[in-house]
């Protein structure tokens, strides 16, 4: 296993994929997850940078999918739209080959003390439940999945409990809307309701909302994904953590044939 999906170069805001982020499709291109990651991470350093707050959480992420990300040297590119008391914005941008191929919009939020919670009852965890080893292409072994209800490599509805094996860029300890997009692009796949080896249902963007910060590694994707005869499709997941319900996740699918 390598030790993160990107590795950094010497140029700024440049990185190396590794082949763990290559996807179902074919092993040349990324799969959505780990770059739609990285644009998060590298918008909560602009964040940071142009603030010099510690205050301030990621919790929305909106992605829109240009192009097919390929395996090898992409670049991001960041600008502070807004930077206000309680919420800041930023964009962003991912080439490949001085081509975009992701954009971004990522919002931070400011932490207080003393706002009022939602009660939140936490579903079955992981413990006891069998790992999920038929996704073989290089992501899927990347992630740890565990299956908690519905088939996950069937057609359906799903319920799965998901790890990253590797931090989103070495040495970096990935924050809780990076963890949460990044399998948060999954569901789709945890869902399909089409044999992946007759029908391509690629995803064209991938929205993240979030209540709070995902508390520790694991993220719960209770997916389920709509399709109408116009070839479009509609994958949405409620996305938990060990203390309860966390966010939710959209995702808009081109359905087709494959030749």
């Amino acid at each position: 296993m390598v030790e993160a999906f990107f590795t950094p170069l010497l140029d700024t805001g440049s990185y190396l994929a590794a082949d763990a982020t290559a996807g179902p499709w074919s092993l040349r291109h990324q799969h959505g997850g780990p770059p739609s990651a990285l644009l998060v991470h590298e918008s909560e350093g602009a964040a940071r940078a142009h603030t010099g707050r510690g205050d301030l959480d990621a919790l929305r992420v909106s992605v829109d999918f240009l192009g097919p990300v390929p395996v090898g040297e992409v670049s991001v590119a960041t600008r502070v739209v807004r930077a206000g008391r309680s919420a800041v914005l930023v964009e962003g941008e991912l080439t490949a080959g001085g081509r975009a191929v992701l954009q971004s919009r990522t919002w931070l939020i400011r932490r207080t003390d003393g706002s009022p919670v939602s009660d939140q009852a936490p579903v079955a965890h992981h413990d006891g439940a069998a790992e999920l080893a038929a996704w073989t292409f290089p992501y899927g072994t990347a992630i740890e999945w565990r299956p908690v209800s519905g088939d996950a490599v069937g057609p359906g509805p799903a319920t799965v409990w998901a790890r990253q094996r590797v931090p989103v860029v070495a040495d970096v300890e990935p924050s809780g809307l990076q963890r949460a997009v990044c399998v948060a692009d999954s569901s789709s796949g945890i869902s399909s309701e089409l044999p992946w080896d007759r029908w391509s249902f690629a995803n064209v963007d991938v929205d993240v909302h979030l209540v709070r910060p995902v508390v520790g590694e694991w993220v719960l994707l209770e997916s389920r994904t709509r399709l109408s005869a116009g070839g479009s499709g509609l994958a949405t997941s409620t996305l938990h953590d060990g203390l309860g319900v966390v966010g939710t996740s959209a995702q808009t699918l081109v359905v087709q044939a494959l030749p």
